[in-house]
């Protein structure tokens, strides 16, 4: 055998080996796992039973920081219509 023929051998062997191992790796997310750190420990709280409950939680305490914010939004473009 060749020394290119066994090179490109090596090359379709390693393909699917290398995507094995990081589906395997990653928890079967297609390898989205390596674009943050920490997001394997996400994955594992989400996973767990009251992963529903603290998503709702973290929604009330957005909705009430978006609320806050649009009232300083709005007393911004009031004072500033009102000195123009």
């Amino acid at each position: 055998m060749e020394l290119g023929s066994l090179l490109i051998l090596l090359l379709l062997l390693a393909c699917p080996l290398l995507m094995f191992g990081m589906m395997r790796g990653h928890g079967g997310h297609g390898g989205h796992a390596s674009h943050g750190a920490g997001h394997g420990h996400h994955a594992d709280e989400m996973s767990g039973a009251g992963s529903l409950d603290e998503l709702r939680r973290r929604r009330e305490e957005l909705d009430v920081e978006i609320a806050e914010r649009e009232q300083v939004e709005t007393a911004a473009e009031t004072t500033t219509s009102a000195s123009v």
